[in-house]
């Protein structure tokens, strides 16, 4: 299928409404929780599920997402997946009862992972490689900027009241984007896999997803039941479920098999180093943007427009960071970049958490900004550093299991610190109290980061810039 540039250029709109929606809606529901708390009489538990539930399915389901699309075709996997997120997203919207909103959200996650990894290989059909830096580029920018507009657009929406719906319009405005997308799809994208697709390592998935679901269950479970023995069990069971899977990867290697993930990725410090340092972060970012916006609307009486509002600082700072002090600092203070990155969001933190104790809007508003200038910081050069010493031919399942890590820290970032900050507030806490010990955990997950970095060697960046 040979296209035109009008075509190639319609073909990137499409798969890249698709990056948006699934970034989007990983961070739209945080505006909504006090909402959905109140409409459906979700517990603390409960909203912990609808945030961690969609983030723990796409990391789970990515690589086979991607896997997938090299045996089925990317054109068809992303169709399918655009389907399913479309009409997941219309249960979220129609849901009647908590249990429906997080079965609905869990559909919408796995949805995602069909048809997410499927935008870059699409790029990887349509561009020569000296063509796909600028489009790569240009969906770094769009994907950061997703993430952290979502809670500024799902307010904006909300205040709106479409048809009285209240918070449904956050997900039921997905299903006219996911209808035009699919029509447009099927005239433009190619139908192209991979010629060297030799099958789905099914045994690995079977292995890791249950794996990992015996992690995050009981943290999110565990302090509402009161922690009975069979929940203690579980994560020696996830042990167990994880070291089995290891083990059938490196003999599937050995074979020469297919397998979920490379076990040679793993023999990489560097990457290990970065994986680690994107999964502390993310833990921290997710139940950042969780509690945030809930602390704004129980502890100060802010609407949800004023909430969305009070969130441009950090997405200006975000932006701010990564478009232009990350190009510019990084080829000049390469690893110590991020430790600045990490100062900065250390006192955004302390000043949130001032500014809430105070009802200062003024302190409020310079701490968000610092936290998007911090963050732009440090996770705008970590694929960078992760990637430098990964062969090219290992490039793809590098980067899909990054995005896994990150999607994870996400999931127990809402599972942990998130849904601890729900059950304190249902039990009477004081939501800027709270947000205030919430900040302490985060600051040291950040300490973490910054001395993981310490890691990097010192000339990495020469080569992340020359690569």
């Amino acid at each position: 299928m040979i296209l035109n540039e009008r075509q190639r250029s319609m073909a990137v709109a499409v798969v890249g409404a698709a990056l948006v929606l699934e970034i989007m809606d990983g961070s739209i529901i945080n505006v909504a929780i006090p909402q959905l708390q109140q409409s459906l009489g979700a517990s603390g538990p409960q909203i912990g599920w609808v945030s961690s539930g969609y983030a723990f399915f796409f990391a789970a389901l990515l690589i086979a997402g991607g896997r997938l699309g090299d045996i089925l075709g990317y054109r068809r996997m992303f169709m399918a997946g655009m389907t399913g997120f479309g009409l997941a997203s219309a249960g979220c919207g129609l849901a009647g009862s908590a249990e429906m909103l997080i079965a609905m959200r869990i559909l919408q996650g796995a949805a995602a992972a069909m048809m997410g990894p499927q935008v870059l290989s699409i790029v990887q059909v349509l561009y020569a490689p000296h063509e796909r830096f600028k489009v790569m580029g240009i969906f770094g920018l769009i994907g950061g900027a997703a993430g952290i507009l979502g809670p500024i657009i799902g307010g904006l929406l909300m205040r709106l009241d479409l048809f009285g719906l209240g918070w449904r319009p956050i997900f039921l405005v997905n299903v006219p984007v996911v209808a035009l997308a699919l029509v447009l799809a099927r005239r433009v994208l190619p139908k192209g896999g991979s010629a060297e697709a030799r099958g789905l390592d099914g045994k690995g998935l079977a292995l890791a997803l249950p794996g990992l679901a015996a992690l995050l269950f009981p943290l999110i479970e565990g302090p509402r039941l009161g922690w009975p023995p069979p929940l203690r069990l579980l994560p020696l069971l996830a042990v167990l479920l994880l070291v089995l899977c290891w083990r059938h990867l490196r003999q599937r290697a050995a074979a020469n098999r297919t397998v979920l993930v490379p076990p040679a990725l793993f023999g990489d410090g560097l990457l290990l180093t970065g994986l680690a340092m994107v999964m502390l972060y993310t833990t921290g970012t997710g139940a950042l943007l969780l509690s945030a916006s809930v602390a704004l609307q129980r502890g100060l009486g802010f609407d949800v427009l004023q909430t969305a509002l009070i969130h441009i600082p950090f997405a200006a700072g975000a932006a701010f960071s990564i478009a232009l002090l990350g190009r510019r600092l990084l080829p000049i203070l390469g690893r110590r970049m991020m430790l600045i990155g990490a100062a900065s969001q250390i006192c955004g933190l302390l000043l949130l958490s001032e500014g809430m104790a105070a009802a200062d809007l003024w302190r409020i508003g310079v701490g968000f900004a610092l936290c998007g200038s911090g963050m732009g910081l440090i996770s705008a050069p970590l694929p960078a550093f992760c990637f430098v010493r990964v062969p090219p031919a290992q490039a793809g399942a590098a980067s899909g299991l990054f995005t896994t890590c990150q999607q994870l820290g996400m999931a127990l970032g809402v599972a942990t610190l998130g849904t601890a900050f729900l059950a304190a507030l249902d039990g009477g806490a004081d939501p800027a109290r709270a947000f205030a010990t919430l900040a302490l955990w985060q600051i040291g997950l950040l300490v973490a980061v910054a001395a993981l970095s310490r890691l990097i060697p010192a000339r990495a960046h020469l080569a992340a810039t020359t690569a």
